[in-house]
Parts: C-alpha cells; structure tokens; sequence
C-alpha cells in the first residue's frame, strides 16, 4: 500500500526543491518522490536511520522548522488523524507558508476508519486505537478556517492488502468516478487562500495571427483601451494573404505602445502561443485571439482577478452570459458543453468552457505546465487542452470567469474540421484522465 501512496504524491509533488514531511511511522510513502531536499519529522528515529543514506534531514526542533517554513515548495502531512490539534497546527501552517507552496494531506475515509479501528481491537494488533475521527467534510472545514484553499482531493486504494497483480488491477479500477467513492485514503492538495499580489505586474498579451488581415486594424482602436504596463506580442505564422504587413503597419501607428512582431512555426495555433510565451518578458501571460471576439474589457477585468485573488490561472468562459446570435456554430457550441463536463470530471471541478482562447497565468508556471504538455504524447493544435491539464498537474488553481462572447467582425472561424478535431480532443482527455487519475 505505501508504495502504491508513493507512486501516487509523486505525480503530485512535480520537481520539489524542498519537501517537509510529517509521519507516523510511514517515511517509505517518499520513497518514489523527486525532490533536492526531503526535510522528516517522524514518530521514531529508527524509522529515519532506515532513509539515513538518501537525501533526508530530520527536523529537529519543530520552532526551527516554522523559521523556515516560508522555504519550503511541498509539505506532507501523512500524520493527520494522529496529530493531538489540527485545527491549530493547520492555521500556524496557513500563516507562515509562501504563496508558492503546496500542502498535501493524507486522510482515511470514514467508513474504512472504523473498519480499521475495528480490525485492531479485535485482532490486538499493535498501534494506536485513540486518534482523530474526522470525516472529510469536517477536515474541508478545518481546511477553510485555517487559510488553506482546497485545490485537488483525490480518493486512492480499496484493497490495502498486497495479493500479486490483483491488488493492483482493483485499485485501479475504483479510481474511476463513482466507484472512487469507496477508496481508504483521500490526498487532498492545498494552498494559501491569501496571498499578496503585487499591482506592478507586467503584462504579456499574446496574439497568434493566421491569415487575419481584416481583423488587425480593430487593434488600433482597441489597444490604448487597455491603461495597463502592457507588451502586445504578435505571432504572425505563415499568413499568406498580407497579415505581417499590416501587423507592421499598427506597430507604426501605435508606436507609443510595446508592440512586438514575431514568426511563429506555421504548426498551429498552439505552437505559435508557446513561441510567444518563449519571447514574451512579462510576469503575467494573457492569450487573446485575433478575431477579437472577447473584449478587451472582459481581458482586463480577467487580469484583474488573477492578480486579485489567489488563483494561478483563469479560463474565461463564453458559455454562461447569453452570447450573441451568431457568435459560435451549433457544432462547436454543442462540443464545447461535452468538453466541459468531461473537464469537470476529470478536474472534480465545474468547468464551463474548454476551447475560449482567452487564458491568463504567471509567467513563473510556464515551465512546468509546457513540460507536462510535452509528456502527453498527442498534439495539442490549439493549445487549450495543454494549458488547463498543464495547470491542474501542476496543482494550481483554475479559476472561471465569465466573458461576452461577441460575433466574428472579420473573417471567418479557423475551428474547422469539427469531427476531426473533435477526436483528437477527445483522446488528449481520455489520456490526461489515465495519466492523472490511473497511472501511477
């Protein structure tokens, strides 16, 4: 079982440089995790010795760990139901840790809490009986009064006890939905809920430009709107019709204005992002389509919540205020929705809009979300898929805020070959489910 926990938080804990763990007893569930420094505080130092040779140093004195706290990325408490005050414990942790960090609890479940509190007394095997008796309801309580928001909690392991090859397939059968229901062990991942923004970010938009000659001009009226330390980044990607020289043209007229120009691959859409993120020196990346079918405002007022809130990337959604008559086709409409509950499900999380182009993160995410999207194994022609799976493997926090969508002003739609792209989408989640939900 422990080794089956290990695999599990190394999916989670993506690259640490220094991880805090908190046991009873269970230092081996580390074993599989990548990280620099691995700091332990364990019920035994004999359970330490076993680790002594790997990159492990113990926590001596909890006052010089909460010194430090502020330095660590990762911290584990596998100890939960044995801790003498949680609630406490939990809100120091809530105060002190960087915005950065992730916290990530291992819980029973209740009803195989009492299964195993049960088998102890009857089979008088050792360990203690008396420990915190907490349903997870109660702990997202406790999660919530101790600064702590809940970003992920995921339900592993029906068969604790190793028979060769059945174990395994079982467990990985109940970590289906619904079936997860009955699973021991929750792994819930949290962060800060308040953190400190500073207002003097700056901003990259990016623009992926195919063949959008007639929609370029719109930028003129609509750029110096955007009152905000701002560098405009322009990917033209092979247009053949006259795209660049009318990039160029508004790069003249609005030379007050950080505009750059840069060629992308002549891939795909997503390709040409990626490019622009490569060159862009913002602290703050907002992708915006060329056909301007998401206001400028609606991209402010998503800027806005991004640096306002603590969430780490927004996905702004077309599909809850009424969008206009013609604003999108039935068959990318109707796609959308699927996509959305399939995002829901795998995300555990209400999604509402896979597929608007308008999405906005911290530069400092980049790396790890662009490395999770090199993984998958199909490509990604848009880009949206990568970024919202790249983000959730990366434990950040997905936030949805709603945007007008508006009519297409010029030119038409490159969404084509619906069926086709529909496919491809379709394997990309059926994979991300199997990597993220399955896969140890």
């Amino acid at each position: 079982m422990f080794n089956e926990i290990s695999f599990f938080l190394s999916n989670l804990v993506n690259k640490s440089k220094k991880l805090a763990f908190f046991g009873c007893g269970n230092l081996l569930i580390t074993k599989k995790i990548l990280s620099d420094k691995i700091y332990v505080n364990e019920v035994d130092d004999l359970i330490f010795d076993e680790f002594k040779n790997q990159n492990y140093e113990k926590i001596e004195n909890l006052s010089d760990f909460e010194n430090k706290v502020s330095e660590f990325d990762h911290i584990v408490f596998a100890d939960i139901e044995h801790q003498k005050n949680i609630s406490t414990n939990l809100l120091n942790i809530g105060k002190i840790i960087n915005d950065d960090c992730r916290v990530i609890v291992i819980s029973k479940s209740l009803i195989w809490h009492t299964f195993i509190n049960w088998y102890k007394r009857i089979s008088k095997k050792s360990g203690p009986l008396r420990n915190n008796y907490l349903p997870f309801s109660n702990l997202k309580q406790i999660f919530i009064n101790s600064n702590l928001d809940v970003l992920r909690n995921e339900k592993i392991i029906i068969m604790p006890f190793h028979i060769p090859y059945i174990s395994k397939i079982i467990n990985l059968i109940f970590r289906l939905p619904i079936l997860n229901f009955f699973c021991l062990l929750n792994i819930t991942v949290l962060k800060k809920k308040i953190v400190e923004n500073s207002n003097d970010q700056k901003i990259s938009v990016i623009i992926p430009c195919k063949n959008e000659e007639d929609n370029i001009k719109l930028f003129k009226e609509e750029i110096p709107k955007l009152n905000l330390k701002v560098e405009y980044l322009f990917g033209d990607d092979k247009s053949d019709d006259d795209t660049l020289n009318k990039l160029n043209q508004l790069k003249e007229d609005l030379n007050n204005h950080d505009i750059k120009i840069y060629n992308g691959p002549g891939i795909c859409k997503s390709e040409n992002v990626y490019t622009g993120i490569e060159y862009s020196t913002g602290d703050i990346i907002a992708i915006y389509d060329a056909d301007l079918t998401v206001s400028f405002n609606d991209m402010k007022k998503s800027i806005d919540y991004l640096k306002q809130t603590n969430s780490d990337f927004i996905n702004c959604s077309r599909m809850v205020i009424p969008q206009r008559a013609n604003a999108m086709k039935n068959s990318n409409y109707f796609g959308n929705i699927f996509f959305a509950f399939m995002f829901s499900i795998l995300f555990k999380n209400k999604i509402t809009d896979t597929l608007c182009g308008t999405k906005i993160f911290y530069k400092k995410d980049w790396l790890n979300i662009k490395n999770y999207s090199n993984e998958l194994g199909i490509k990604d022609l848009w880009g949206d898929f990568d970024l919202l799976i790249g983000a959730y493997k990366n434990n950040l926090k997905i936030s949805e805020v709603p945007v007008f969508y508006l009519e297409r002003k010029e030119e038409e739609t490159k969404m084509t070959n619906v069926i086709k792209n529909a496919l491809r989408m379709l394997m990309i989640v059926i994979n991300s489910y199997y990597r993220l939900r399955i896969k140890n």
